[in-house]
Parts: structure tokens; sequence; C-alpha cells
């Protein structure tokens, strides 16, 4: 029967760090000089060896000083069946100890009591390697990337596939979690709807200001379901292949053969860009974004750039009905549902004007349609209507500053003035196109009224939000993901970002990451 040691044992681990500093303090006084780098990468490799013998030896003690008889769940005394040994890779390398294992005779159910006390991994490595993996390897470029800086900086790390399976648990984890929130908020807010509905609660008073949701798209590529590429096994071959044979390449074959042109693609064995730009096995998903903030939390960093002090994202691939839901508890959490002004910021998608002019009907809604996507159109339509390029910006550049000026409807008649005198069918369909696009989203478009309310005119706040949270990480030359792990990918880098969230993901990691 293994009883505790004497008290004290974790004194003698650091025996060896107190001979190494006073070691080290010997040499300085002795005059020998030694870089600051080298004095670090010294002491920070005694720590370690003290840090991972500490917890040897705590854990020893406490497996020791377990008790021999505890209280099974149902109700029946569990009895000790001996010591089992097992290891597991944590923060300061493997560490390797002894626990109980506990067996009830009544139910006879068996399990390590200590475990579930202290918190072992039911893995190979502790949680704290698992999320010092997922937070590298959602903000670094690949998960290679993030293997290679792990061992770097802590001397360990799991294997690239190992490191992509967490990210797909982990992500998949939080983007339940974040759903069933939604989901919750979603229910409290209905019922506290119908009873301001009713008379029996009043309506939460608004505070001054306003609140400003944005929502966007943007597209990755992504394999087809039942497209993905699968590793296959090398043919044994009667002869060895000869100088002559090209090397195999595989559907993810050379990334920098993605940034060639077309015509060398298209003789990429395998290559999933074809002649005709993309392979059949491809495709490309959109993945909606949003995002909510208060209008006191905008800050102009610099002339012409401006910076959000806090903000939260919502972003979704394949469930548009729970993105609305996630992005309405977004907008409560951020306090922009309370203000005296909800103001929504978009292109001219109808699928986003329409879908949230239905989420936020209860609330004062000031839709705004992006200045700078209305500027596109006009700039489109004038290279179709104007032959010479050099006359282009004569034709566009008034327009849109008649635009930016409030004045839609005179923009209007003179496309309707100007439309039979047009040369072709192009320009006479440009004009057109551009005149319905301004006559669906005019009540959209009174730009001096939303300048003089300090309200955004533009979505660059989206459009930064689409590259920080998929762009960075998701559109690298290259890259083509599954459907799962490009969800599991974008539902991580969100609650890396969100206030909060990564910490109740992982309730031990430091304050640092939710000011990231």
């Amino acid at each position: 029967m293994k009883r505790p040691n004497a008290v004290g044992q974790t004194l003698q681990v650091v025996e060896p760090l107190i001979q190494k500093l006073a070691e080290l303090e010997d040499k300085a006084l002795r005059g020998e000089a030694m870089t600051v780098v080298a004095l670090a990468a010294e002491l920070s490799q005694e720590l370690t060896g003290v840090g991972r013998r500490s917890m040897e030896v705590i854990l020893d003690q406490a497996a020791r000083a377990q008790p021999t008889r505890l209280r099974c769940p149902c109700g029946a005394e569990a009895g000790s069946q001996g010591f089992e040994s097992r290891s597991f890779v944590g923060r300061f390398g493997r560490e390797c100890l002894s626990r109980r294992r506990m067996d009830c005779g009544a139910c006879g159910r068996r399990w390590f009591a200590f475990d579930e006390a202290w918190g072992l991994p039911e893995g190979k490595y502790a949680d704290d390697v698992r999320e010092a993996t997922d937070r590298l390897a959602c903000r670094l470029g690949s998960f290679a990337e993030a293997v290679e800086e792990l061992r770097h900086l802590w001397g360990l790390a799991p294997d690239g596939s190992t490191a992509k399976r967490w990210v797909g648990q982990d992500g998949t984890r939080a983007e339940q979690a974040v759903r069933a929130e939604a989901a919750a908020h979603w229910s409290r807010y209905e019922e506290q709807t119908h009873a301001v509905a009713r008379g029996d609660l009043r309506a939460p008073e608004r505070s001054e200001g306003f609140g400003v949701i944005e929502v966007d798209g943007v597209q990755v590529l992504t394999w087809k379901p039942g497209q993905e590429p699968r590793r296959r096994e090398k043919e044994a071959t009667s002869s060895p292949a000869t100088a002559r044979d090209p090397p195999p390449l595989s559907e993810t074959a050379e990334r920098a053969s993605r940034h060639q042109a077309p015509s060398t693609l298209s003789n990429v064995p395998g290559s999933p860009m074809g002649p005709t730009g993309r392979s059949a096995r491809v495709a490309g998903r959109e993945v909606c974004v949003g995002l909510a903030y208060l209008g006191e939390h905008v800050c102009e960093q610099s002339p012409g750039r401006g910076v959000l002090l806090d903000r939260r994202y919502v972003a979704t691939l394949n469930d548009r009905a729970g993105f609305w839901q996630k992005l309405h508890a977004a907008a409560m959490a951020q306090g922009v549902l309370s203000r005296h002004k909800v103001v929504r910021v978009s292109d001219g998608s109808a699928y986003f004007i329409e879908h949230s002019d239905e989420l936020f009907c209860d609330q004062p809604l000031v839709g705004i349609l992006d200045c700078q996507h209305a500027k596109q159109h006009v700039w489109e339509a004038g290279h179709k209507v104007v032959n010479d390029k050099k006359q282009v910006p004569q034709w566009v550049l008034p327009r849109t500053q008649a635009i930016m000026d409030g004045k839609v409807d005179e923009v209007i008649a003179d496309l309707a003035q100007e439309r039979p005198h047009t040369t072709g069918p192009q320009s006479a369909e440009a004009i057109d196109e551009l005149s319905g696009y301004l006559s669906r989203h005019k009540q959209l478009m009174d730009y001096p009224t939303y300048h003089a309310a300090g309200y955004p005119l533009a979505s660059a706040a989206i459009e930064s939000t689409n590259k920080r949270l998929v762009g960075r990480r998701c559109k690298q030359g290259g890259m083509i993901w599954s459907e799962t792990g490009l969800q599991a990918m974008v539902a991580l880098r969100v609650a890396f970002y969100n206030p909060g969230a990564w910490r109740g993901l992982w309730p031990h990691a430091p304050a640092l990451a939710d000011a990231a």
C-alpha cells in the first residue's frame, strides 16, 4: 500500500534550480559575461525541468493520499483495486504517475476518481497543449506552421494531423455552443416581446446613441461533398520508375502552382485548376459574416483610417437560419438593441437586406447602402456607356457626387434622359441596370442625413472583418477546404476574437486571449 511521502518533497525539487542560480551568480561575480539571451535560455531550461518534476511530485503525493474507499454514484461503497500507471504530455513535458482504480461491486462501475478530481486528460495531451495548438492553428497560415511554432516555444507539439483533428473537434464545439446560446437568447427575446405586447412587461428604455450591424458574405473554395481528395496507397510495380517518369501530383499538389497562369495549371496532372479555370470537384461557398458594434466605439486611428475599440463577430457556412439568430444575440450582447437607432450597413444584396429587415422589424432600424458599392455600380456602367475610356471619369464623377449629395432622383432622371441617345445594346442595358439599382435602393441612400448623424456610410468594417475572420486564414494560395473543416476553423476564429468566447471554450486560458 502506497502512503504519502514525507512533507517537503517539493522543496527538494527546487534544489537544482538553487544550485543553478548560485552557479550563475558566481560566474557574474567573477566577471564572466554572457549574453542576456543565453542567460534566459539557461534559466528557462532549468525552470521547465523544475516545473515538470514539481508536477510529478505533487501528483504522486496527491495520488498516495487518495482514500481507499469512495462513494459510488449508485450509492454503494467502492474500493481501491490497486494503482495503475499512465502518462500524458503537458506544458512542461511528459508526466508519469500512478493512481488508484476504484471498483464498485454493486453496479460494476470502474473508474479513476483521481483523474476526474485533477482533470487529467483522456488522451495523450493535456488541455493546455491542445488550447495552445488551437490558438496557433487558427491564427497562423497552416497547421504545420502552428505545430512548428509550438515546438519552438514549448519544446513539444502534436503532429499536424492531430492539430487538424483538434481544430475540427473544438471548432465544432465552439459552433454548437454559440448556436445553443443564440437559440436560448431568441427564445427569451420572443417571450419578452410577447409579454411587452400583452402589457405584462414594460418595454426596456433605450439609451442615447446608435448601434451598428453590418452583414456581408465572403467566398471560399471548398471540395464538393464526396469529392475530397483521399490519400492513395502506392501501387507495387514490378519495375522501378525511370528518370523520365513525372512525379505523381495530388489534387492539392504544389501550392506554388496555384499562382501560375491557367494555361500552365491545365498542364499539371490532377490539378484542381483545369483549362476552364476550376475543377468540377471544387465549388465556391459563401461564409455569411456579421458584425455588431456601438457608434462610440469607432475611433479614428489616423486620417482616413478607423479602428473599432469593441465589437462582436458572427459567421456561419451552412446554418443560414442560425446565422440570423446569432446576429441578433450578438447585437443584444453588444448593446446595439438598447440604443435609439439601430443602423444596418450592407451592399445591395436582397438576401441580407430582406432578412435583416425582418429580423429587426421591431427596432428603430436605419438601413444604409454602402456608398462604395453604389459608386462601383456607377463606374461599371460608365465603362460600358462611354466608348472613350479617357472620358469615363467625366461621365462617372458628377453622378457619384450627386449620389453622395442625396440627389439620387436627379441621377435617375438624368439616366432616363440619356437612355434614348445611347448607341448599342450594351450601353442601353448598362443604363437600365444602373437606373434599376438606384431605384431599388434610393431609400437607403440619404447620405447627407446619415453623415450629419454620424452614421457609417461604407461597409469598411465588415470588409475588414471578412479578411480578419476568413481571408487571412482560409483564402491563402492553394487552400481548398472541406465544408466541415471550413466551418470549424471559422467558428474557432470567431471564438478567439469575440470577448469572453475563448475563455468559455477553454476556462483555463489566460485573459490575454480575450484582448487579442
